[in-house]
This record gives structure tokens, sequence and C-alpha cells, in this order.
């Protein structure tokens, strides 16, 4: 069975723009150990590697340097939050990413993207229902600390080595 994500054709990640990519995925792979033991669901075990999942999102939604670097705030957030012991399923980082990358998309846009539009740029993997409860369970293990400043976001970018101008 082929995943529900392929690679995006033509998508440079070699740049600086794709280094943040390879950043974002490191930053979920590390977040927390998975169990590879547990059951879960066909779709679900078709998902494609951290990093092709995170470009590709990324590049079919067209979300910007702050929003995605906004993301790896709330990433890090939730990693200072988590017990040592936490564990989650081969899918958790999938789930982080697509809620982090929603909270901070709404957190800087009027117009953020709509749920639907994330589901469809999943292929579907994830239906509308648990990506909502993914932002929402996201929001509670943040203690609905969402907050992020212009400076705040230039400071985290430039730790990971990056300019952006807000």
């Amino acid at each position: 069975m082929t995943t529900a994500i392929a690679a995006t054709p033509g998508l440079d990640i070699s740049g600086s723009h794709g280094q943040l990519l390879r950043t974002a995925a490191y930053s979920l792979k590390s977040l927390l150990r998975t169990d590879t033991t547990q059951k879960i669901g066909c779709t679900l075990a078709n998902l494609p590697p951290i990093e092709t999942f995170v470009c590709s999102i990324t590049s079919t939604l067209g979300i910007k340097t702050a929003v995605l670097v906004t993301a790896l705030i709330y990433v890090e957030r939730l990693s200072r939050r988590l017990p040592a012991s936490a564990t989650g399923t081969v899918d958790t980082p999938y789930r982080i990413f697509l809620a982090a990358l929603l909270l901070a998309d709404k957190f800087w846009s009027d117009h953020a993207v709509p749920i639907k539009s994330l589901v469809a740029a999943t292929g579907g993997v994830f239906p509308l229902r648990e990506i909502s409860n993914m932002e929402r369970a996201l929001i509670k293990l943040l203690g609905f600390n969402l907050f992020v400043s212009a400076d705040q976001v230039q400071c985290h970018a430039k730790k990971l080595g990056f300019d952006i101008q807000m």
C-alpha cells in the first residue's frame, strides 16, 4: 500500500528553508520516545518519514517561516512540560506537528488555514475531528500559553541559524 503523502515534486529542501524543515523534523523525532509495538490503524501505518511529512504539509499549505518557527517554539515548550518518561505512538510526532502548525498559523493569521485544508494536505490520514482534538490537547498540554512575540520568533530563528524579518 502506498502512503497518502508523497514527497512534493520539485520541493527544494537544500536551502535555508530546507534546513529549517529538517530542524523541525528532528525536533519532532527527538521530542519523546515512540512505542513501535503499539498497534495503529493501517492508514497511519503508511505514514511517510517525518521529514517528508513536514516538507509536504508546509509546501502544500504555503506555511510562512514565522509560522513554522512559532510551531517549533510550541514544540520546545511542550518538551519542557513533558515528563522524561513520556512515550507516544508512532504517529505522535505527526500529530504534534499538525497541532502546533495549526495553532501557530491561527496565532499569526487573521485568515488561518482551515482545518479542512489540513485534512486534505494529510491525504485524509487524519480526519477533521482528530485534528480538532489534537489542537485542543496541545493547547492544554501547553498550559494555554500560546503567546509568542515577534522578538521571540526572531530570537528562536537566530538560535536555529536563521535570520527572519517580522
